[in-house]
């Protein structure tokens, strides 16, 4: 059996050093600047419009928040007037993801669009196709407010290309703001009960681990036949579902045949089961049947309401992804985007898109990114925005996991496949756990066989 080590004390590399100090303060773990307060704030620049003749302009963002990160989105919008009283902030609940699709396709064809829209990827990239949406270079690059070396430097590994799009010319639509990785849950009470003191960091040791968790009534892993589980699987193995232009399948290939063939003996052995479908698979875990239940780090409040009605009693703990290598974290991260309307209103107006862009600069800063993450799922996607939570590390045990997991190493971030066949895609993909999972499967043989027609369906597109 492996050798165990304290959980992710990973060695601290120099691109982090630039950012972030990692220490043991008070007792607990947290990210500081010197074990002290977050760092002071620079003074607010003026806005765009400040010497325009005009000095009250309204931008409206739609959106799709709910509750609390709803309430949270309109405080931030509040507080940004308070700093830039020129600039005015309204932002529009819209209804479900679908709802927004609907109204914005609608707002775009009436020449009816609002300033700025957050949308999760797969709507941003339709959206510009459409024409509703300005590429973002112009903005990312302006002498005054676009992004400093030291901002590009401060955003993890990929989080910027998130909102690039191969299909669309490799121009970036979107800018990231609330993302969320897609991680593995484990149950750290039969971690405590096996002695094993870490979640496992490569594929090996989870094998292992599963093969450990498992008893009479106990076994490792539970898994439903999830197309972005692989995506999460292949990216982990620093693969993807397809190659970076979106244009031919990829899963067949090395990353995809060991992650299956892994699965296969795993399931074959016992340590593993297929489950019919997410919700089953989460019971199963929240149960204490299953020892590992890998998802995205939303599902946590889930997988804690079952917990409750189940009546079992363990800490869900999470940490990302086993990977290849202990260097490097990737993660597969999903999530919404700021997008910035062509036609805000029926009319182009340069101004009033430097104003919008302004208001996403803010939103994306780190301090804003830290707000965001306390009250949500999501991530923190720069460096800096670490230390400002530093200090709620004591206290949650959400902001720490986090935390922990990037200690030593700024993870990758990689998107999900945005290219219009996607979703049709996917339900295909979805279907290898099903076979693999067979008796006897031949698992190069349908790897091979769904990339075929994988590529025959990318090959169709216009």
């Amino acid at each position: 059996m492996r050798s165990h080590f304290p959980f992710f004390m990973y060695s601290i590399r120099s691109q982090i050093a630039r950012f972030l100090t990692l220490a043991l303060c008070l007792g607990s773990l947290v990210i500081v600047n010197g074990c002290g307060a977050a760092p002071a704030l620079p003074p607010a620049p003026a806005t765009p419009s400040a010497n325009s003749a005009d000095n009250s302009t309204t931008l409206t963002v739609w959106h799709t928040f709910t509750d609390t990160p709803r309430e949270t989105f309109e405080k931030l919008a509040q507080d940004f007037h308070r700093v830039y009283p020129d600039l005015n902030i309204n932002p529009v609940y819209v209804g479900s993801r679908d709802d927004l699709t609907k109204q914005y396709n609608a707002a775009i064809a009436l020449g009816a669009a609002p300033d700025l829209v957050l949308a999760d990827r797969r709507q941003i990239a339709d959206f510009a196709a459409a024409g509703g949406l300005q590429p973002m270079e112009s903005f990312l690059r302006d002498a005054d407010l676009g992004l400093t070396p030291q901002d590009t430097k401060d955003f993890l590994n990929g989080a910027l290309q998130l909102g690039k799009f191969p299909m669309l010319g490799e121009r970036t639509f979107g800018m990231p703001f609330n993302q969320e990785a897609f991680v593995l849950f484990y149950n750290a009470n039969r971690f405590k009960e096996l002695k094993v003191a870490r979640a496992p960091r490569t594929w090996e040791e989870f094998a292992e681990d599963s093969k450990l968790a498992s008893a009479e009534k106990t076994y490792g892993w539970v898994l439903y036949p999830s197309a972005a589980m692989l995506e999460a699987m292949l990216a982990s193995r620093g693969s993807a579902l397809l190659t970076d232009a979106e244009t031919r399948a990829l899963f067949q290939e090395r990353a995809g045949l060991a992650t299956l063939k892994m699965t296969a003996e795993l399931s074959g052995a016992g340590y593993a089961k297929l489950m019919a479908s997410a919700p089953e698979a989460q019971q199963e875990f929240a149960s204490g049947r299953a020892t590992f239940y890998l998802g995205w780090m939303s599902e946590l409040d889930t997988l804690q309401a079952l917990q409750r009605q189940s009546k079992s009693n363990f800490e869900i703990a999470l940490a990302p992804l086993p990977q290849s290598s202990a260097d490097e974290t990737w993660l597969l991260t999903r999530g919404d985007f700021f997008g910035i309307s062509a036609a805000p209103h029926g009319r182009t107006d340069v101004a009033r898109a430097r104003n919008a862009w302004f208001f996403v600069r803010w939103m994306t800063a780190p301090t804003q990114s830290a707000q965001w993450v306390r009250v949500t799922n999501a991530i923190p996607l720069r460096a800096s925005a670490l230390q400002f939570i530093a200090p709620d590390l004591s206290k949650n045990a959400r902001y720490r996991q986090i935390a922990e997991a990037f200690q030593g190493a700024l993870p990758n971030l990689v998107a999900q496949p945005a290219l219009p066949a996607i979703e049709r895609i996917e339900q295909q993909v979805a279907g290898l756990w099903l076979e693999a999972t067979e008796p006897k499967a031949q698992i190069s043989a349908l790897l091979d066989t769904l990339a075929a027609r994988v590529n025959s369906m990318l090959a169709a597109q216009p």
